[in-house]
């Protein structure tokens, strides 16, 4: 039912009306008149509580709630507002003299890109260059470079930069003299949204007790509204058919999605499966195919850049691809058009070494490689 608001100009002529309505005599209601000031203090209290049932009621629904509001909505159902995450990726430590002393990157150690943003070094004990009695990355006298993850120390998608733009020591390092990003810094995202929330509010509660499909991928976005996922019902992980077997493909857009994370969807899953169901959360078969073009550009462009948006787009395309979407070789050249004005060809494109989609297959992920601009 809509509900009609008055202006206090139509709530005091609506007061005047009824007041000279209800008296036989005149009354003095002109500006400035004791019974014209009595009208308008009434109306302006009347003003004010049309305006506290206003604020009333769009705090007591969700769909006209705002910020802290919808968080207080939703928590009442055992929901919470999905946090932001930090952008990863790898960053390449170089000395200009290697072979006359080693180097010592400390986790924590910090780089920057020159808009000042921070990335801390962070531990990855698979890593050859990690000595886990130093609690650091080694890079040994005679080797001139190596290659460590980076973690931003800023949450969402402002951690998210092209390749290069980690230019910057934060930490003075002896041994080291630059630091660069060879491909792009990924995976920030923003805290979810109030219209994203909503949303998946609405997921939420229509999955409760029920052991359905939505139920399954209502638990995968609970971990994260950043996974990419699919779920596939009477097979196991080979592909071969397993009557009463679920298996959830789990991504995050990375191709290597951390085991924590793996871990964290089995445990929500398994808390919305029927009995005599099996569960496995798994990652996805993934596919980095190599990608290859000729651009030339005019006069106007500068071909290094253009090429590095190009790999920065591609890169966006295959890592945001669905679990078991096929792959666009037109798209390919679509990205290169678009990433300048100055593009005026694009040549001898190839995708894994043809120039025919990759087709769409159950529990494989496109996501980027090399790409190799001749």
């Amino acid at each position: 039912m809509a509900i009609t608001f008055q202006s206090f100009k139509t709530t005091l002529g609506n007061m005047v009306a009824s007041a000279q309505g209800a008296c036989p005599a005149l009354l003095d209601l002109n500006v400035g008149s004791a019974g014209r000031a009595m009208l308008e203090a009434v109306a302006g209290l009347g003003l004010w509580f049309q305006f506290i049932a206003l604020q009333i009621l769009s705090r007591t629904r969700l769909a006209t709630s705002t910020g802290a509001d919808v968080d207080s909505f939703v928590q009442d159902f055992g929901l919470s507002r999905l946090p932001g995450t930090t952008a990863t990726g790898m960053v390449t430590f170089t000395s200009f003299s290697p072979a006359s002393q080693s180097a010592t990157i400390a986790a924590g150690d910090t780089v920057k890109t020159a808009s000042s943003l921070v990335y801390d070094v962070v531990e990855d004990s698979t890593n050859p260059a990690w000595s886990a009695a130093q609690n650091a990355y080694i890079r040994p006298a005679g080797t001139a470079s190596i290659t460590v993850p980076v973690q931003c120390e800023t949450t969402g998608a402002a951690g998210n930069v092209t390749a290069g733009a980690v230019c910057l020591l934060g930490t003075a390092i002896s041994g080291i003299d630059t630091v660069t990003n060879t491909a792009a810094l990924t995976n920030g995202s923003d805290g979810e949204t109030d219209a994203a929330l909503r949303t998946r509010f609405v997921a939420y509660i229509n999955s409760r007790s029920k052991a359905t499909m939505a139920a399954i991928e209502n638990a995968v976005t609970d971990v994260s509204a950043d996974l990419i996922y699919q779920v596939v019902e009477n097979i196991d992980t080979s592909g071969a058919a397993l009557p009463g077997n679920v298996v959830v493909y789990v991504d995050d857009g990375s191709g290597d999605v951390a085991d924590a994370v793996i871990v964290q969807v089995y445990t929500s899953v398994d808390a919305v499966r029927p009995a005599a169901v099996s569960v496995q959360v798994v990652r996805p078969d993934v596919v980095r195919p190599a990608v290859a073009m000729t651009v030339s550009v005019n006069g106007t462009g500068d071909l290094a850049t253009v090429d590095a948006t190009i790999s920065t787009n591609i890169a966006t395309y295959l890592n945001g691809l669905a679990i078991g979407d096929a792959a666009s070789y037109s798209r390919l050249i679509q990205i290169a058009y678009a990433a300048s004005t100055s593009v005026t060809n694009v040549t001898g494109v190839t995708l894994a070494g043809g120039v025919v989609d990759l087709p769409a297959t159950t529990g494989t992920a496109y996501r980027a490689g090399a790409v190799d601009f001749g």
